[in-house]
């Protein structure tokens, strides 16, 4: 049951023929319903089976996407149509015909295109029964978007992390008779969580939902029906969420140039001849402030030993002990302490060469 509101109140008259003001969520309810009405006698493609005369089709998907294979099963409680001879047709055309022949497979149209399916069944003694099915198609493109932090200019996607918020927005393509797509503003939308409606999240133009982080790190399903106003199409899609731990970058810093965000630090980092070199720690997909740590606390240590004094520092100076060469383990975790699934860790090794066999290397 569609579940949601329109942009504003509307007169209707009643039963007595009075203009009355219907509340938005009676409103839209009923829309929903007589666009249900509209489109399922004859039976509509999108998942509304007919028993009507004694037949009933049913289509193997609900809302298909152009293109798609759809299998139609007829069923009959009344009548045995596995001894009957059934012929169906595709806007006329004579697709399958057989004895029992009660399942056929066809392809959903192109947007804005109906395929209309009629089957008619012949039992041994004479009686005939006949039905329709009207198959249309559309989909529906779900972005999900999360307020992790990134840093600027990242032309990447983030993953989900635990404990962030959530933006998915359908991007629905639902097409008109002319093959011209609706304008997302204008259609109805119906939102769910785990099979569970999100009222306050559904109605009319309402393309995108927020989902809160939670501290119960589950995976959910959110799925979204998208209707015409006037029921002429339909379409639905669905998308899964599941967070995991976000993540910490190593960058060099340069003192020209910044942070060279081309040049991540994977496992190893070399210092060369200059003997000294910047390293920036950025965190991915915690809940940070666009500039400044905010809940997070940076923890660095050199060869296991912590180093607290830089518990606030993002970006470390490394400089090789003069005349000395060997390696150093530069490790670094990173806790967000109000979210606290928020939490990661990550090493490198820092290379320094020379005449000696020390392996250390300072801040």
């Amino acid at each position: 049951m569609f579940r949601g509101s329109l942009p504003t109140d509307t007169p209707v008259k009643n039963l007595y023929g009075k203009i009355t003001i219907m509340s938005l969520r009676t409103l839209s309810l009923l829309l929903f319903h007589l666009a249900l009405l509209s489109t399922a006698s004859p039976a509509h493609a999108q998942g509304i089976p007919n028993t009507v005369g004694g037949l009933d089709l049913t289509p193997s998907i609900s809302n298909p996407v152009p293109g798609q294979s759809v299998t139609i099963t007829a069923r009959s409680y009344s009548v045995d149509i596995n001894s009957a001879t059934l012929t169906w047709t595709a806007d006329g055309k004579t697709i399958e015909k057989g004895i029992g022949s009660t399942v056929i497979r066809v392809k959903a149209p192109i947007l804005g295109k109906r395929l209309i399916i009629d089957v008619s069944a012949v039992t041994p003694d004479g009686a005939s029964f006949n039905e329709q099915l009207i198959l249309t198609s559309g989909s529906i493109d779900m972005i999900i978007e999360t307020d992790g932090y990134r840093p600027a200019m990242f032309a990447g996607k983030l993953p989900v992390v635990y404990q962030n918020a959530v933006k998915i927005v359908a991007v629905p393509h639902i097409a008109n008779s002319s093959g011209v797509e609706s304008d997302p503003k204008t259609l109805l939308y119906q939102w769910e969580q785990n099979g569970n409606v999100l009222e306050s999240a559904s109605g009319y133009g309402k393309q995108s939902v927020t989902i809160p982080g939670t501290l119960i790190p589950r995976p959910y399903m959110i799925s979204v029906m998208v209707l015409a106003r006037d029921g002429s199409a339909q379409g639905a899609g669905f998308t899964s969420v599941n967070a995991g731990s976000p993540s910490v970058v190593f960058y060099r810093n340069d003192p020209l140039y910044g942070p060279l965000y081309n040049n991540a630090i994977t496992s190893t980092m070399y210092l060369g001849s200059q003997r000294e070199a910047g390293a920036l720690a950025v965190p991915y997909g915690f809940n940070a402030p666009a500039s400044g740590l905010g809940d997070l606390v940076l923890d660095w240590s050199i060869n296991d030993r912590g180093r607290p004094e830089l518990s606030a520092s993002q970006s470390v100076t490394l400089r090789a002990p003069d005349e000395l060469a060997g390696s150093s383990n530069v490790a670094l975790v990173i806790a967000n302490t109000k979210n606290i699934l928020q939490k990661t860790s990550a090493s490198f090794q820092v290379v320094f060469s020379a005449s000696a066999t020390s392996s250390r290397v300072a801040f």
